[in-house]
């Protein structure tokens, strides 16, 4: 995930069963099914009273925090525990003691690791705003106010920056009045509360990873509901309220996500002609609502809308509809940059207006999670042209929320209410793969022939093949295409390659996991292999073969005057292999006519790899080398680097 917290990617959702539901009659009978990608956390907080809301958030690749709270003898405690590499550790206490009535527990956490876990409790017969930050040595450090003087609070959301600024979106009633309240909590220091609205309800919020934060909420200016955003960022204050022009009112659960580079996008329900369609917008940079999108389809009215925005822009909206005689979920989607593409329904027949947890990957998988007939679904669409698959992820009949890493692996997490057997259930779903690096070879070599290595690695379903390529470029001519030299090889991470000589070599690595997800490819890593100095023209030089030399030959001269030259050089970088010796000489070198480097050769008998000239850009020319020091002072000459 990018480093928001879960919470503003997806709400933590309730579950269909009712509290009028008999304790303890639920059937639990079957198990998750064995979909491909589908890792089965099983029970994570061990069994007990009900828990009464639960929240998850990944911060990494098969790693993620949950918190949930329930009812222990003398009133409520809140825990958390944390999975690492798709393994979940034993739950602790973030509350020390038992708490009056905690309750709608929230998590944030960032790609560092930081995470937060925010819940509402009764103080002194009032409501208020708790958080408690993880700590290094893997527990939590205690109980910080996170809301100011309230009658109670209706909601909250929270969000972590990358330098684990935490800001939690608090719906407050003071009196009559409904208020959009934010507390930014900066490590190390006391919390801020700001009211951003006095006039605004169900806030959320989301932030980017170097602090971009928007609010949005349903707020009521000029006698009418609407949607309302503002922003800030880490040197700046909360911008004035800015609101819709949605020509009808605007319904409680305005929603709002933010791309890595701060773009936000709220999504609102928006009452027309009698049907409360699905609408989306953006936010600039200035905190502005513009560009209104509706996304549902004409005619439909939709409810228990939701929302997710990846790091680089895409972004899907989901929404429960009843349609034909049957509850379905509409579902729509946006690529970066662009507009919003036809709506479709991706669930046709579910039990009733159905919560969904909507989420999209940079690559573009999407996965939507819903508590359908009390289980747990996790519908995923990896692939356009295909439809879309199921992983059951086990019966979960209580809250649940979901969470997608940064780079595509969702964690879902639902409450198993059971009586005093009652638990918290967790599922990765592994939809990445591999993450690869060439390791080796350097930027240059010693030889034509050397190594390429590679490491790969997939914290869940682990790594089941490896290909490897390569582009090839000679000194004097551009790049090929790329070849296959690894063709789906295990067991192993590196095998000889046979270069040439003055060319440069691009590899590049990608895997397949065990799950047979496709990672990305790794950066491309050049190596590039010397030209031999018997490659450079000029009159009257000596050449001889010398053991311990670039391939064992040398080009040497004691003459003022005397020149080597190479044309038809197509090259971003120039190295020169030289000798240097007690009497050595000096040389100028010349790009294309134009003195680029003046080279001494006087010093401790070794070779030497002297760079001359960085381009940019490959640019072609010819490269000339000329003795400039008297006669009798020697000039060795081993090979040339002409790298892309």
């Amino acid at each position: 995930m990018r480093t928001t917290k879960s919470t503003s990617i997806r709400k933590q959702l309730l579950g269909l069963t009712t509290a009028a539901l008999a304790v303890g009659t639920l059937g639990l009978a079957g198990s998750p099914a064995q979909a491909v990608g589908g890792i089965d956390g099983g029970n994570i907080s061990s069994s007990g009273d009900v828990p009464n809301s639960v929240d998850v958030a990944a911060f990494g690749s098969g790693d993620a925090v949950a918190a949930w709270a329930r009812e222990v003898p003398g009133g409520t405690k809140v825990y958390a525990a944390i999975a690492t590499d798709g393994v979940w550790a034993a739950p602790k206490a973030v509350t020390a003691a038992a708490v009056t009535d905690a309750h709608d527990v929230q998590v944030a956490a960032n790609d560092q690791g930081d995470a937060v876990v925010v819940w509402t409790q009764t103080i002194l017969g009032e409501e208020r705003v708790r958080g408690s930050r993880h700590l290094a040595n893997d527990s939590w450090d205690g109980s910080a106010p996170l809301s100011g003087d309230t009658d109670s609070i209706e909601s909250t959301d929270v969000a972590m920056d990358g330098a684990g600024r935490v800001y939690v979106a608090s719906g407050v009633v003071i009196g009559p009045v409904h208020a959009a309240h934010v507390t930014t909590w900066t490590p190390g220091q006391t919390p801020q509360h700001d009211q951003v609205d006095g006039l605004g309800v169900n806030p959320s919020i989301a932030v980017s990873p170097s602090g971009n934060a928007v609010v949005a909420y349903r707020g009521f200016h000029d006698g009418d509901y609407v949607a309302s955003v503002s922003r800030r960022t880490p040197t700046t204050g909360w911008t004035a309220p800015d609101s819709t022009t949605w020509p009808g009112d605007v319904v409680s659960d305005v929603q709002v996500d933010v791309a890595d580079d701060g773009a936000g996008t709220i999504l609102f329900g928006g009452k027309e002609n009698g049907k409360i369609r699905a609408v989306t917008a953006g936010v600039t940079p200035a905190g502005e609502v513009t560009g209104l999108d509706i996304v549902s389809p004409d005619g439909v009215d939709t409810a228990e809308r939701a929302l997710h925005v990846s790091p680089n822009g895409r972004a899907v909206a989901t929404w429960s509809t009843y349609l034909n005689d049957d509850y379905a979920v509409g579902f729509a989607s946006r690529q970066p940059g662009s507009d919003w593409g036809t709506a479709s329904v991706i669930e046709s027949n579910t039990v009733t207006f159905t919560p969904t947890a909507p989420l999209v990957s940079d690559r573009g998988a999407q996965v939507v999670v819903h508590n359908d007939a009390d289980q747990l679904t996790l519908r995923h669409h990896t692939n356009p042209v295909l439809p879309w698959g199921q992983y059951d992820a086990g019966p979960a009949n209580g809250a649940f929320a979901a969470d997608m890493d940064r780079d595509g692996n969702v964690v879902a997490v639902g409450v198993v209410e059971n009586g005093f057997n009652s638990y918290v259930q967790a599922d990765f779903l592994d939809i990445a793969g591999p993450t690869a690096k060439i390791t080796a070879p350097g930027t240059a070599v010693a030889a034509p022939s050397f190594d390429v290595a590679w490491n790969l690695t997939d914290t869940l379903s682990g790594v089941k093949s490896t290909d490897v390529m390569v582009r090839t470029a000679a000194w004097n001519g551009g790049f090929g295409p790329q070849q296959v030299i690894a063709d789906n090889v295990t067991n192993t991470s590196a095998q000889p390659f046979a270069g040439t000589f003055g060319s440069t070599h691009c590899f590049q690595a990608q895997g397949t996991d065990k799950a047979n997800n496709l990672g990305f490819r790794s950066e491309e890593r050049c190596t590039t292999v010397p030209l031999d100095d018997t490659a450079l023209s000029g009159k009257k030089w000596k050449r001889t073969t010398k053991a311990g030399a670039f391939n064992n030959t040398v080009t040497t001269t004691t003459k003022k005057g005397r020149k080597l030259t190479l044309t038809g050089v197509q090259a971003r970088h120039l190295d020169l292999l030289l000798t240097k010796a007690k009497k050595g000489g000096k040389v100028k070198v010349y790009w294309n006519g134009t003195l680029v480097k003046k080279i001494s050769l006087k010093g401790k008998a070794g070779q030497v790899t002297v760079p001359v000239l960085d381009l940019g850009t490959v640019q072609a020319g010819t490269l000339k080398v000329k003795v400039v020091s008297k006669t009798g002072r020697k000039v060795t000459v081993d090979g040339l680097v002409a790298a892309k």
